[in-house]
């Protein structure tokens, strides 16, 4: 019986294969220093490793019927129950000073954060949606400028005074500002820029409410209601993996007005998810291969490195695929995941041997928790859509050598290829 492998290349397409065969190879380099006459051994470990994985098996043509080669929406959230922090032991903190937290209305009044949508991300020239909240205007009206500008009303004296929300049946002061979050982004009113693409439902749209679904939803901090917003891109494809929500202290901007690093952002996530049709040929996958291993360019970097924890997507540097110069599509292939699926009994909902859930093989590193690394930690689906700033969607790389054999008649191709694991890849 075969394991099903996923390859992700960069343009989130995905190359599935059948290994009958599969290692991981791990190894420490531990200095081990003997120390003279008494014949003990000093020890050095600064946690250098290096791991490699092998696959052999058979390529196949893709069951075009599936739902896994289709198009896949990309999908986000924003938490405002929360804040976008590294400790992992102030996961339970809350965000606002109304909530009991530390961040006030006055705090993120006229800060700019960014969304941008699947078409927006497709022509590539940096466009995006910039959203501020204010201090004035009606309160939780949703307004529009100039082209690609939304304003969101917080003009409430119990807001300003930040004791709590203003009232009107919200519980907390995070279920109130996602409220407002969502209904700007289901609103209907034009943006002054074109935000959906010529073949989209609603075509050449300006409305929010053509490119994004927002919903309301329980954030993370329970006991303030539904403060957070997931949002999902319209439009289906690799492009809606846009690199955003990004938030006014995770950008800069050449005036210096948008690096506000005394606030913090809210917890959120990037868009992720998103992928075009995959499916494939046995030949196809082969062929994409060759292409691969044997001319495919970076342009760039992809991963991140200096990580300190693995709450949040908020990392010392981090480079998410499609943040990357595109160089009209040179670097679209090139392979930057894998997901080895494995069977797990503590992920189950009864652990008792009979009931197991797939998981994919993860390598979590960087500086974290013990407990943030093992099988306890792996949550998530081996269906889930790969990240390559997300540790836990797959282990982020690159194919480095390929092998393939044909024989007449045969409706498939066996292969062998190795994978190394790397965290961040740059180059040309």
């Amino acid at each position: 019986m075969s394991v099903p492998i996923r390859l992700i290349q960069r343009n989130g397409k995905i190359i599935s294969l059948d290994a009958e065969k599969f290692g991981i190879s791990i190894g420490r380099g531990v200095a081990a220093i003997p120390v003279p006459v008494v014949g003990e051994r000093f020890g050095a470990d600064l946690n250098i490793v290096s791991i490699g994985i092998n696959l052999d098996g058979v390529c196949r043509d893709d069951d075009c019927t599936k739902i896994a080669t289709m198009p896949s929406q990309s999908l986000s959230f924003i938490d405002f129950t929360r804040p976008n922090v590294r400790d992992a032991n102030t996961v339970s903190s809350t965000y606002f000073t109304g909530d009991g937290g530390t961040v006030t209305m006055q705090d993120i009044a006229d800060k700019p954060f960014y969304i941008r949508s699947t078409y927006l991300q497709s022509i590539g020239d940096g466009s995006k949606i910039t959203f501020k909240f204010i201090l004035t205007g009606t309160l939780g009206a949703a307004t529009f400028p100039g082209a690609g500008v939304v304003l969101i009303s917080l003009n409430n004296a119990t807001l300003l005074n930040n004791t709590g929300p203003s009232g009107g049946g919200f519980v907390s002061v995070a279920h109130e500002l996602a409220t407002y979050l969502s209904a700007a982004l289901a609103n209907t009113g034009n943006t002054g820029t074109v935000i959906t693409s010529a073949t989209h439902t609603a075509a050449n749209s300006q409305k929010l409410s053509d490119a994004f679904t927002p919903l309301l939803v329980v954030g993370q901090n329970i006991t303030l209601g539904n403060g957070r917003v997931n949002i999902t891109q319209q439009e289906a494809g690799a492009n809606g993996d846009s690199g955003t929500p990004t938030f006014w202290s995770t950008v800069n901007d050449s005036s210096g007005t948008e690096n506000q690093a005394a606030t913090k952002p809210p917890s959120f996530s990037s868009f992720r998810g998103g992928s075009a049709n995959t499916c494939r040929s046995a030949g196809d996958k082969i062929q994409d291969l060759i292409a691969n291993t044997a001319n495919s360019n970076v342009m760039g970097a992809v991963g991140e490195l200096f990580q300190l924890d693995t709450n949040d997507d908020k990392k010392s540097i981090s480079k998410n695929f499609n943040t990357l110069d595109p160089t009209a599509g040179a670097s679209d292939d090139y392979i930057v995941g894998i997901q080895i699926p494995y069977q797990s009994i503590i992920q189950a909902a009864a652990a008792n041997g009979n009931n197991m859930v797939a998981r994919n093989f993860l390598l979590v590193t960087g500086l974290g928790p013990a407990d943030r690394q093992g099988s306890l930690a792996n949550v998530n689906a081996a269906t889930v859509g790969f990240s390559s700033t997300d540790v836990y969607t797959g282990i982020r790389g690159t194919v480095i050598s390929f092998k393939f054999a044909y024989e007449a008649g045969a409706t498939s191709y066996t292969y062998s290829l190795e994978f190394k694991p790397i965290d961040m890849i740059v180059g040309l």
